[in-house]
């Protein structure tokens, strides 16, 4: 059976910061999940799992309508849904983490009984917005994170494989390529650009991964950077991107 979209994978990479201090980039992490959907307005985070034995504590971390970082830890209780009203409502998550992987599928919703935001599979415990705690200034901020792609077909390879940058609407994101599959760099701290990637590149222009394939259970990094312009007002945008190729 051919790859399906559903064996391509997104996944964080060992070093993902909130500060312009600390190595950033490194080996895969697949406990570590980048993609969900930010809240539409400001409410009251609420989880549950759809399995009864799920007890174990999670964090929660996000802006108020203020600006301000607001965080708070409670223990799940399984199927039934817990708010986290001593944090308040946010206006935006910026990570949720479990103290250990989950045996069901953990879900994060906006409000009680309201629309799923975050989904956390069995075997993840973080998810992170890239750039969290990243501010503009008189001048322009330029910061880099690193993801990954990977094919997570148990035989077959994705041949012609290429990256994409597919939207990005607040016009803040390039990404580039490691130079080569499997790489673990690093960049000093996230305000330093990295080494040994290819060209940063814009919307819709696919770039192709290194040697042409990623075979079964093969990963890309991919470096995002960011530039916010002097005095950038705060804006809660996203961006997304694409891995895409051919397989029998």
């Amino acid at each position: 059976m051919a790859i399906a979209s559903t064996d391509l994978k997104a996944f964080g990479a060992a070093n993902m910061v909130d500060a312009d201090t600390g190595t950033v980039g490194g080996a895969i992490d697949e406990t570590h999940k980048v993609e969900f959907t930010q809240f539409a307005s400001a409410a009251i985070p609420y989880a549950e799992s759809d399995n009864a034995g799920d007890t174990m504590n999670m964090t929660i971390e996000g802006r108020n309508a203020a600006g301000e970082i607001i965080s708070e830890t409670k223990a799940l209780n399984g199927t039934t849904p817990v708010g986290f009203t001593t944090m308040g409502s946010a206006e935006r998550i910026l990570k949720v983490t479990l103290a250990s992987a989950a045996s069901g599928t953990v879900v994060v919703k906006e409000g009680s009984g309201g629309t799923t935001r975050i989904t956390i599979e069995a075997g993840i415990t973080d998810v992170t917005a890239f750039f969290r705690k990243s501010a503009s200034a008189g001048t322009q901020q330029v910061r880099y994170e690193k993801f990954f792609w990977l094919n997570d077909h148990a035989t077959l390879s994705l041949t012609s494989a290429q990256v994409t940058l597919t939207a990005d609407p607040a016009s803040r994101i390039r990404i580039a390529l490691e130079d080569a599959v499997d790489d673990t760099g690093t960049s000093t701290n996230r305000a330093t650009e990295p080494s040994g990637i290819g060209s940063w590149t814009d919307d819709s222009s696919a770039i192709n991964v290194p040697g042409g394939s990623l075979a079964a259970q093969e990963r890309i990094g991919v470096w995002a950077e960011q530039t916010l312009p002097a005095d950038d007002p705060p804006n809660k945008s996203t961006f997304t991107t694409q891995l895409s190729g051919q397989s029998a």
